[in-house]
C-alpha cells in the first residue's frame, strides 16, 4: 500500500490537533517553559536550564565493579575499610552503587577503589539527559517521513513492508503511554500499536508508563498506529514496542539505571534499542552494557546529542561506535540542525527539525510531529512538535526494524545497509557533520534486495515471472530492473536481467 501526502493530511485534519483553544494552548506553553525538564535547544536556553548547569554525576555515590570470584565477606571488608556501603547491586552485570560518606567526595573515593587489587573498575555515576525541545501543538504534515528530499522517503518503503510483529524495538526513555493504569492512559494513536512487556527502572515495577511525554513522542515516530484515520503515522507500525522506563519525569537518570535497562532489553528479546538520551562522560558501566547488547545481536541506535553550541562535547553512549549507531539531526533543507552534536563517532543523520524556521512554507515551524500528552498523562487534545537528535534517532530505529522485518539479521548488516544507502550530505563520503548522510528508508530496504524478487520473499520464482509478464503486457514500469537505474520501460533487458537472477537465486 501507499501512504500519500494527501491521505496523511486528511488523517491529521480528522485528528485532535484542530481541537484547541487559546487559553489551554497558552497554559500548556507556559507550563512547558517553566517545567524542570531536561529540554535541549533554544526554548531551554530561554528558561535557563542549560546542560552545563545540571549535575554531571550522582552526589555521594560511585559505581564499583569487583572482580569475579570474590566472596561477599571480602567485598564487605573492602567497603568497611573505606567507610562505604552498598546501595544497589545490578542483577545483570554485578556492578554496585556505593554510598560515599562525608566529608569524602565521589572523585576521591573513585581513586581509592581503583587502587584496590580486587576492583575491576570504579567510576563516577554520571547522569544522562534526554535530548529534545518541545513547542506549541500545531497541525503538521510529517515531512520528515514522506519527503524524498528532506525526509526519510518512507512511502515506497511501506510498499515493501510495514513491519513484523515479531520484531521488537525497545524504547529506553521516560516511559510510554501504552496502558490504562491508575492515572495513566494509553495514547489514542497508539491504540493499534503492539506492545510487549517492559519494565520501569525508576519505580522498579512492571508499569513503564510515561510521566514526561518524551518517550511517547519517540515511540510514535517508530510505531504510531497508522492508516487508522487518526492523527499521525509511524515508520514500523506493525512491529512491536518494548517500553523501558529509565528516565525520570525530569528527563534524567544515572548511568547505572540506563545500563540496567539495556541489559533488560537485550535479555528479553529486543531486536533494536532506541536511546534518545546521553551524557558527556565516558563510563565503563555504560560501555559494557551496550557491548553486551551488541553481542546478543541487538542493533543499538543513539541520539548524537544537542550540545553543539555548548562546546560540542562527545556524548555517550553514542560515541561507543563499535556497538552503537550515532544519529545527528538535519533540518528541512538537509543541513545540520544548529544544535546537533558532531564528531568522529557520528554515523548517520535523520530529520530532527528546527523550530526556529518554516522552510517548507506550510505555515508551521519545522519540528517533528507526533502524538504525546500535554499537561498530564491524560491530556490528549494536541499533537506536538519536538526538535532534537532525540527525534532523529527513532527514524533510524524504525528503519532498522523494517530491515529486520525483511530478514536482514545482525547489527553489522543493519549498519551496512543504513550507511551505504544513505543520501550523502556535505563533503563526499563520511564527515563529522553528517556521518554517511541522511538515512533513506526505501534505499535501505533495497540494499540487499535481489533484482527480480518483486515480492521480497528472498527468491526469484514463478510468482515474480508472472509479475514481470503482467507489467510488460500492461506497459507498467513497476518492475523495471534494467538498466540498474531504470529506463521507464519493460523490455528484453529486463527479461535478460530477470533470467540471470532466476539462474542465481531460484
Amino acid at each position: 500500500m501507499t501512504y500519500s501526502k494527501e491521505h496523511n493530511k486528511s488523517d491529521v485534519l480528522m485528528g485532535r490537533v484542530v481541537k484547541k483553544n487559546f487559553p489551554r494552548l497558552l497554559a500548556a506553553f507556559l507550563l512547558l517553559c517553566f517545567a524542570e525538564v531536561g529540554f535541549a535547544g533554544s526554548a531551554i536556553h530561554e528558561a535557563g536550564f542549560r546542560t552545563n548547569r545540571r549535575p554531571k554525576w550522582v552526589p555521594n555515590e560511585i559505581i564499583v565493579k569487583f572482580k569475579k570470584g570474590l566472596s561477599q565477606d571480602h567485598i564487605s571488608r573492602v567497603n568497611r575499610r573505606h567507610g562505604t556501603s552498598v546501595l544497589y547491586t545490578s542483577p545483570f552485570a554485578g556492578f554496585k552503587r556505593i554510598k560515599v560518606p562525608p566529608p569524602k567526595t565521589p572523585k576521591q573515593v573513585v581513586e581509592l577503589y581503583n587502587r584496590e587489587p580486587d576492583v575491576e573498575y570504579a567510576e563516577l555515576n554520571y547522569y544522562a539527559y534526554a535530548f529534545f525541545v518541545p513547542d506549541d501543538p500545531y497541525y503538521y504534515l510529517q515531512w520528515h517521513l514522506y519527503e524524498t528530499y528532506a525526509g526519510i522517503n518512507i512511502e515506497p518503503a511501506w510498499d515493501i513492508t510495514t513491519g513484523d510483529p515479531n520484531v521488537i524495538i525497545a524504547v529506553l526513555d521516560t516511559g510510554v503511554a501504552y496502558e490504562n493504569f491508575r492515572g495513566f492512559q494509553r495514547a489514542p494513536d497508539l491504540a493499534n500499536t503492539r506492545f510487549v512487556p517492559g519494565y520501569n527502572f525508576i519505580r522498579n515495577n512492571a508499569h513503564a508508563n510515561d510521566d514526561d511525554g518524551h518517550g511517547t513522542h519517540i515511540t510514535g515516530t517508530i510505531a504510531q498506529s497508522t492508516n487508522n484515520g487518526l492523527d499521525v503515522a509511524g515508520i514500523a507500525f506493525n512491529c512491536s514496542i518494548m517500553p523501558v522506563k529509565v528516565l525520570s519525569r525530569r528527563g534524567e537518570a544515572p548511568y547505572t539505571t540506563i545500563a540496567d535497562g539495556i541489559y533488560f532489553a537485550a535479555d528479553n528479546g529486543a531486536d533494536v534499542i532506541n536511546l534518545s538520551l546521553g551524557g558527556p562522560s565516558h563510563s565503563v558501566t555504560l560501555r559494557d552494557a551496550v557491548a553486551y547488547a551488541y553481542g546478543k545481536g541487538v542493533t543499538i541506535v543513539c541520539a548524537a546529542g544537542n550540545e553543539y553550541e555548548e562546546g560540542n562535547p562527545t556524548m555517550y553512549p553514542a560515541a561507543y561506535d563499535d556497538f552503537c549507531i550515532a544519529v545527528g539531526a538535519t533540518r528541512y533543507d538537509q543541513t545540520r540542525a544548529y544544535y546537533s552534536t558532531t564528531g568522529s563517532y557520528l554515523d548517520l543523520t535523520a530529520p530532527g527539525g528546527d523550530l526556529n524556521v518554516d522552510q517548507n512554507g506550510d505555515g508551521y515551524y519545522d519540528g517533528i510531529l507526533q502524538q504525546t500528552f500535554g499537561s498530564s498523562p491524560r491530556d490528549w487534545d494536541y499533537l506536538w512538535f519536538y526538535q532534537g537528535t532525540s527525534m532523529a534517532a527513532p527514524h533510524v530505529s524504525g528503519i532498522a526494524a523494517l530491515l529486520i522485518s525483511t530478514g536482514v539479521t545482525g547489527p553489522d548488516a543493519i549498519r551496512e545497509a543504513l550507511q551505504n544507502s544513505a543520501r550523502d550530505l556535505g563533503p563526499d563520503g563520511w564527515d563529522e557533520e553528517y556521518g554517511w548522510g541522511l538515512v533513506d528508508a526505501y534505499a535501505a530496504l533495497n540494499y540487499y534486495h535481489i533484482p527480480g524478487d518483486f515480492n521480497y520473499d528472498g527468491s526469484v520464482d514463478f510468482d515474480d515471472l508472472k509479475k514481470l509478464a503482467s507489467c510488460w503486457l500492461g506497459n507498467e514500469p513497476l518492475v523495471d530492473i534494467a538498466p540498474a537505474a531504470g529506463d521507464g520501460i519493460i523490455n528484453f533487458l529486463d527479461f535478460a536481467g530477470f533470467a540471470e537472477s532466476w539462474g542465481r537465486y531460484r
